[in-house]
């Protein structure tokens, strides 16, 4: 990873990181218990990505036709 990335990607972490602080301090409404606990947009989104991510990698594995290669 180049300096500019390792910069880029530290600035993108420092800030989910304080976004999850600052979700402390707001009053959360929860509709199911769980979605009032702080900083669950964050992990929720980030299992979510994850899931999709698995998921994703699966269909194509599943969908992939083998012999039809655009390097072939």
């Amino acid at each position: 990873m180049t300096v500019t990335g390792r910069k880029i990607l530290f600035a993108l972490v420092a800030v989910l990181a304080l976004l999850v602080v600052v979700d402390s301090f707001v009053t959360h409404h929860p509709s199911f218990g769980i979605d009032g606990t702080p900083g669950f947009a964050a992990w929720f989104g980030l299992v979510s990505a994850a899931i999709a991510v698995v998921v994703a990698y699966g269909w194509g594995l599943l969908m992939r036709r083998p012999g039809e290669r655009a390097d072939d």
